[in-house]
């Protein structure tokens, strides 16, 4: 086998290990990003949630400071989380 024929055959070789890898790469790269994003809503919507909290909790803190300390504050306290769910 003369040396231009090796080349050839090491090019060629060369030439699909390269695309192959380029190609697993750009899928790799596609799954990342999808999971990216679905790591970006979950985030929000954990963000929205801890808002709702931070707001209940605040409006029993007020509650409680303004008529002491009552099962019914407590009561209301949960039965909104509740009705929030759905």
């Amino acid at each position: 086998m003369d040396d231009f024929m090796k080349q050839d055959i090491f090019f060629f070789i060369t030439t699909v290990a390269v695309v192959t890898l380029a190609l697993l790469f750009g899928s790799l790269l596609v799954y990342l990003i999808r999971i990216a994003r679905t790591v970006d809503d979950i985030t929000r919507k954990i963000r929205a949630e801890t808002d709702i909290i931070v707001q209940e909790v605040s409006e029993l803190r007020r509650n409680i400071r303004k008529d002491g300390v009552k099962l019914k504050h407590f009561w209301k306290f949960f039965t909104a989380f509740k009705g929030k769910r759905n």
